[in-house]
């Protein structure tokens, strides 16, 4: 199994793992903080806009983090959407970073620790951004995870909040449209999550695999492809 197919089965996983009660951005933002062994993180869409918003959060801190790199206009945030990488930095360890302002607000926050930012991208453009953060720690983030978050998140959520983006990818053959019915069913039952949660993992894994979501729906039916079998539920 590849790094991305065992990353993506171990997102699947998590996302499986969390309450089903919330929203899909919600359940997404939970299992980037747990994939990357943070304390706290939050998704924020049209990050250098006036419309910005935070959309989900896991913790006060994070939205206080966020609210803090809006007001200084810079930060891990701002860069890893203008760069589409993974920024991260150090604040109020050894060293300074390449954010004056934001330094200052987040001394002021009394946080110490470090802030990776994972831009969210789309096949066309970022769309918002993951800003994570971790307390009094001298580890370092798994860049591979973050960068893998990157692009799975940016399709699965894309995915989710515009489900014209799914419909164009079908055809109008319902043998195409069963499979992926049917292989949305089959991981529903494997995770025990939420048929919407199931279709945009499915999504997700199409995209870090360079697939199509008709491709790894198929595998699935054909039972080449498991989820719970590389993620299995209490292990």
């Amino acid at each position: 199994m590849g790094q991305n197919e065992s990353l993506a089965a171990r997102f699947a996983g998590v996302v499986g793992s969390l309450d089903s009660g919330g929203s899909v951005l919600d359940r997404f933002c939970e299992a980037g903080q747990l994939m990357l062994d943070a304390d706290g993180a939050a998704i924020t869409v049209h990050y250098d806009r006036a419309s910005r918003h935070t959309v989900s959060a896991t913790s006060a801190l994070a939205v206080m983090i966020e609210d803090v790199q809006d007001v200084a206009g810079e930060g891990p945030g701002f860069d890893a959407l203008r760069s589409e990488e993974v920024v991260c930095g150090d604040f109020g360890l050894l060293g300074g970073t390449p954010w004056p302002l934001l330094e200052n607000s987040v001394a002021e926050l009394g946080f110490t620790g470090s802030i990776l930012a994972v831009p969210i991208l789309t096949t066309d453009r970022p769309f918002g951004v993951l800003v994570a953060h971790r307390l009094l720690t001298s580890l370092t983030f798994d860049q591979e995870i973050a960068r893998f978050l990157s692009v799975s998140m940016g399709a699965a959520l894309a995915a989710h909040l515009t489900p014209e983006v799914l419909e164009q990818e079908l055809t109008d053959d319902w043998s195409v449209r069963a499979v992926v019915h049917q292989a949305t069913g089959m991981v529903t039952s494997q995770l025990r999550i939420r048929p919407e949660d199931a279709l945009v993992i499915l999504r997700a894994h199409a995209y870090s695999e360079s697939s199509t979501l008709v491709d790894i729906a198929g595998r699935i039916v054909d039972r080449e492809l498991n989820f719970n079998g590389y993620f299995p539920r209490g292990g």
